[in-house]
C-alpha cells in the first residue's frame, strides 16, 4: 500500500478554512497521481493504491466538512457555503471508492481461490474452483467497466476542477497592473 503524501503549507495559526483547504486540494492531487494507471486493468496493486487514496480524500473531507457549511466572508458579505455540494462532492468520492473496494475484494478473492485450485489435491473440487474463479473474473471484469465508464463520466465534466475549485483551491491568477 502506497504512503500518504506529505502535506505541505499548514500552519496551526492558519483557519480552519484555510487548512482545510491546503490539506483538502494536495488530498485530490494524490487521488489524481494514480489516474496514469487505471486504463490498465491488470495493473491491481496502483487501482488498490488509488482506492487507498480516495479513502483518505474521503475521511479528510468528512473532517472538515464544518469548513463548507458555516459563515465566509467574501468581499465583505457573509455568506453560507453549500452544504449541498459539499455533500454530492463526497457521494461521488464514496461511490469511487466502493466500487475500487469491489474490484479490490475480486482481486483478493481470485487470487486465494487460484492460489488454492493449485494447491488442492482433491481433483473434486477444481470443477468448483474453476467454477468460482470464473464467476470472480467477471465480476471484477464488470465493476471494473464500471468504475472506468464513472471515471469517464467525472473526466468529461471536469470533476477535479470543480473539486478544487469548491475547496478554494483553484484561484485565478491575480492580475497586477
Amino acid at each position: 500500500m502506497a504512503k500518504a503524501h506529505k502535506i505541505m503549507g499548514v500552519k496551526p495559526l492558519r483557519s480552519y478554512r484555510e487548512n482545510a483547504r491546503i490539506i483538502l486540494s494536495q488530498k485530490v492531487e494524490e487521488v489524481y497521481t494514480w489516474e496514469p494507471f487505471i486504463q490498465d486493468a491488470a495493473r491491481r496493486e496502483e487501482l488498490h493504491n488509488m482506492r487507498i487514496s480516495i479513502k483518505r480524500l474521503r475521511y479528510t473531507m468528512e473532517l472538515f466538512r464544518l469548513a463548507y457549511g458555516s459563515p465566509k466572508i467574501h468581499s465583505g458579505e457573509v455568506t453560507m457555503a453549500d452544504n449541498k455540494r459539499f455533500t454530492e462532492f463526497l457521494k461521488v468520492i464514496v461511490d469511487l471508492q466502493e466500487i475500487l473496494g469491489d474490484i479490490h475484494d475480486c482481486d483478493v478473492v481470485l487470487e486465494i481461490l487460484t492460489d488454492y485450485g493449485t494447491q488442492s489435491e482433491q481433483a473434486t473440487l477444481t470443477p468448483g474452483i474453476a467454477k468460482l474463479i470464473t464467476q470472480a473474473r467477471e465480476t471484477r471484469n464488470a465493476d471494473y467497466k464500471t468504475f472506468l465508464a464513472k471515471w469517464e463520466q467525472l473526466s468529461a465534466a471536469n470533476f477535479k476542477h470543480q473539486l478544487l475549485s469548491f475547496f478554494g483551491a483553484a484561484r485565478k491568477p491575480k492580475t497586477r497592473y
